[in-house]
């Protein structure tokens, strides 16, 4: 039987976890392209929770459906959709998956490996598509790279994209993830805590310094960034984990004639039409790799969603799912 109402979390004005509801609304029939889905989990990720301040580069209106992650089964569709009913899915940047059902374009929904749980599908399509995009920026023919948060659910991913392309990386992590980053295909990996960053980074680089530093912490990690780098290279900043990184001044460029540039991804992306490419190359990763796959910090029932966005906000070491229909 189809259903004909879901519950689903909203953000309903800017703030903290605290501002996060959950309501009932009617459900119609998926339109045009699109396919209703049960979702088994979603996955919180942190633009998220920056949107949800009001203050980010990316806006919505409030209120809002939260969550943009997540995995499930097909259980109705357009006549005009081929993805069969019962076919189990996942997907990233579709708004409002932190609910009981969702409609979506089926465009946007990638098929589930058989070998894969729903679990590790709402863990890995932001991944993939954030991995994805970084991995384009910056042209790599071998040579050396820093991955900073590399025991992270994207750090892993873009490890291995960036490892399997023949670039020598450098993961960054802490305490006995530095295992982990190992595992997902790092040639090195530095323990944060215990070791000077810079220093290691320049022996392992033979005194030259990287190519291009990805770093997704932002304010207290960009001055030690710009000092890992080769002459020529350059810094990808693709988040703001522990805020907003200060604005840089250009004569800290001029030494090494260096570049800095804020990752935007749907300008390293073609279209949504995409999307559904880069997650399939995340799971493939995954079904080949599972190391790339982030240990799960915590899962949360649907009424427990401000919990659970809680823990993402301080600090989880692994992903955070909520289990909309557990």
């Amino acid at each position: 039987m189809i259903p004909v109402q879901r519950r689903v979390a909203r953000a309903l004005r800017a703030g903290g976890p605290e501002v996060i509801e959950v309501g009932v609304e009617d459900l119609a029939f998926p339109g045009a392209g699109e396919a209703l889905v049960r979702v088994e989990a979603a996955g919180l990720n942190h633009a998220e929770t920056l949107i949800r301040t009001g203050k980010y580069t990316v806006r919505l209106p409030f209120p809002h459906a939260v969550g943009g992650e997540g995995s499930g089964t097909v259980i109705a569709a357009a006549p005009d959709v081929t993805l069969p009913v019962g076919t189990r899915v996942c997907w990233g940047a579709v708004l409002g998956s932190c609910a009981t059902f969702l409609i979506a374009p089926a465009s946007m929904l990638v098929p589930l490996p058989d070998g894969l749980s729903f679990e590790t599908g709402a863990s890995i399509a932001v991944a993939g598509l954030t991995a994805g995009g970084l991995a384009r920026v910056w042209p790599l023919k071998g040579g050396s790279v820093v991955v900073w948060g590399a025991a992270g659910s994207v750090g892993r991913m873009l490890v291995a994209l960036l490892s399997g392309q023949g670039t020598e990386v450098i993961g960054i992590a802490s305490g006995t993830r530095v295992d982990a980053v190992r595992s997902a295909g790092a040639k090195h990996a530095i323990d944060r805590a215990s070791e000077n960053i810079p220093e290691v980074v320049r022996a392992y680089t033979n005194g030259r310094g990287a190519d291009a530093v990805f770093d997704p912490i932002g304010a207290p990690t960009l001055e030690t960034s710009l000092q890992l780098l080769a002459p020529r290279g350059c810094l990808i900043n693709y988040g703001e984990l522990s805020g907003v990184a200060a604005t840089v001044n250009l004569q800290q460029l001029f030494a090494g004639s260096i570049f800095v540039t804020k990752y935007n991804g749907m300008r390293w992306v073609e279209g949504f039409h995409e999307f559904p490419k880069l997650i399939r190359q995340g799971l493939t990763l995954a079904e080949n790799c599972p190391a790339v796959v982030s240990e799960i910090s915590g899962r949360f029932r649907l009424d427990q969603v401000a919990e659970a966005y809680r823990l993402l906000e301080c600090g989880a070491g692994g992903k955070v799912l909520v289990l909309p229909n557990a």
